[in-house]
């Protein structure tokens, strides 16, 4: 993405960060926390915690990349010097391990596509996920050989992921008026075929109905805050690079707040459509919803394709919408993961003036290809889940943390802030600059904390030692250090 690029119009600029901030959590993890935590209650929670929390930081990315007006790593290095840079690889770092196996989930996801017509998991869906989709082995130390039907439909994933990239913002644009609005509509339609089904008004009071004491656990609040901040990819960098390239002049204010409410509006529907789907199967089968509701590929790949087989008309027509809705939902957040990657590569390297674009992305893909095949064996479940449980659980506290300093002490956010009121038509208010400088950090530090002690207290998941150290330690140090490497030694980069 050439950084004098830009979009052609506000809506675009809008979809793209809505689709990069709307993915897989907004599906599976979403509506697992409402569960967990007294339906409606954390509804209240989490759109409290956006309003207060998730929407000024997302307005405080939105214009800190319209302000720098280029890709991250550039615009921490203007704002920080060498520390700046350091932060900026590290969040590349960071990016790029979630974007190896987040492409392996969507390739699970075009199986089970290619599977809806004939309903080919039949009334075992978890034999199908884990032993033919998957070929699951018995631990992460286990090697099985490749699963070739996820291999293959990797490779689908990164030719979409090209054909999205290969001409900068133009692609990216068209793709997006597609990729967007089209799983909101298919998410749309699932709901309400939900409301016709029997049972799924039980569904929607589990997800709708709130239990007001759960508001006094600490949980809860921690739980709100973690998904809004997550959902909505603060601190990877991608609102950044796609606000870079809108003209400095546009109203940041009212974009950050469309971003916001459209990847609620996503987490919404979505826990409608999963909540409305399962009351209607925990009355077909007799079973509890809270013997139904997981988190994760579990819900997404086992317990929904269950229930979808067993809809009694259109199983197959609704499985189709549903797995489409993942392709779509997912791939946009994949190749803004990508993108901000590239961009970052181009700047800081002058690749662009070596390679064309096509080219130099096409390479880029086959990159990413090989990493994600680590997770595409019989053991990748385990690889995948042991280093998503460190990168959530521990850098990417670190990495915002780092870049709410710099954004708060080192620009500083009082220029931002100037900023914001001189191009957004209202004055932002004081608060705004002890938010970023004071709160937000003290928020993620204290929430970090809090799960500390039972983090040190027992290995995550009962893996093996070794294979913690490999798939989860060992990734996060390279990470740093890299970025360290590269920030530091100035022969390196231009």
């Amino acid at each position: 993405m050439a950084f004098k690029e830009t979009w052609s119009s506000k809506t675009i600029f809008i979809l793209a960060a809505i689709g990069a901030a709307a993915g897989l959590g907004n599906l599976w993890r979403f509506p697992y926390m409402v569960y967990e935590n007294g339906g409606g209650a954390f509804l209240f929670a989490y759109f409290i915690i956006l309003l207060c929390f998730g929407l000024p930081l997302v307005i405080m990315e939105v214009a800190f990349g319209q302000r720098a007006q280029t890709e991250v790593v550039q615009a921490y290095r203007n704002a920080a010097g060498n520390f700046g840079r350091f932060v900026g690889y590290l969040v590349m770092g960071v990016v790029t391990l979630i974007a190896g196996y987040y492409a392996v989930i969507i390739a699970w996801g075009i199986d089970f596509l290619l599977a809806s017509p004939t309903l080919a998991w039949g009334k075992d869906p978890e034999n199908f996920f884990y032993n033919q989709i998957l070929s699951l082995s018995e631990g992460p130390s286990v090697w099985n050989g490749f699963s070739w039907p996820v291999v293959f439909a990797l490779a689908a994933t990164y030719v979409l992921v090209y054909f999205c990239l290969f001409k900068g913002i133009k692609s990216v644009g068209k793709a997006v008026k597609w990729t967007v609005p089209l799983p909101f509509i298919l998410l749309l339609i699932l709901f309400i075929n939900s409301l016709y089904l029997p049972g799924s008004k039980i569904g929607f009071a589990y997800f709708l109905v709130p239990d007001w004491s759960q508001l006094a656990q600490v949980g809860l609040w921690k739980d709100a805050l973690t998904q809004a901040f997550f959902s909505m990819n603060i601190g990877l960098g991608i609102t950044i690079l796609y606000s870079s390239c809108n003209p400095q002049r546009q109203r940041v204010a009212m974009s950050g707040l469309l971003i916001a409410l459209g990847d609620a509006a996503v987490s919404l529907v979505s826990g409608l459509v999963i909540f409305g789907t399962l009351g209607w199967m925990s009355q077909a089968q007799g079973i509890s919803i809270s013997n139904l509701i997981a988190s994760g590929p579990t819900l997404a790949f086992v317990t929904l394709p269950n229930a979808l087989a067993l809809l009694p008309t259109g199983a197959q027509i609704f499985s189709v919408l549903f797995f489409i809705s993942i392709l779509t939902l997912a791939i946009d957040s994949l190749f803004s993961m990508i993108e901000t990657v590239s961009a970052a590569l181009r700047r800081q390297f002058g690749l662009l003036a070596r390679f064309h674009r096509s080219t130099f992305t096409a390479a880029l893909c086959f990159l990413f290809f090989l990493w994600s095949l680590v997770f595409a064996g019989g053991n990748g479940l385990y690889r995948l889940d042991i280093l998503d449980h460190f990168i959530f659980g521990h850098l990417f506290y670190f990495t915002i943390l780092l870049q709410l300093i710099i954004i708060g002490w080192w620009l500083p956010v009082e220029k931002l802030r100037i900023y914001i009121n001189h191009v957004s038509g209202f004055i932002m208010p004081v608060a705004f600059d002890t938010l970023i400088k004071y709160i937000a950090p003290t928020i993620f530090a204290w929430v970090y904390i809090l799960d500390l002690p039972a983090e040190l207290s027992q290995k995550y998941g009962d893996y093996p030692s070794d294979q913690i150290l490999w798939w989860g330690l060992f990734p996060m140090v390279l990470c740093v250090g890299l970025a360290a490497v590269f920030a530091f030694d100035t022969k390196k980069t231009k």
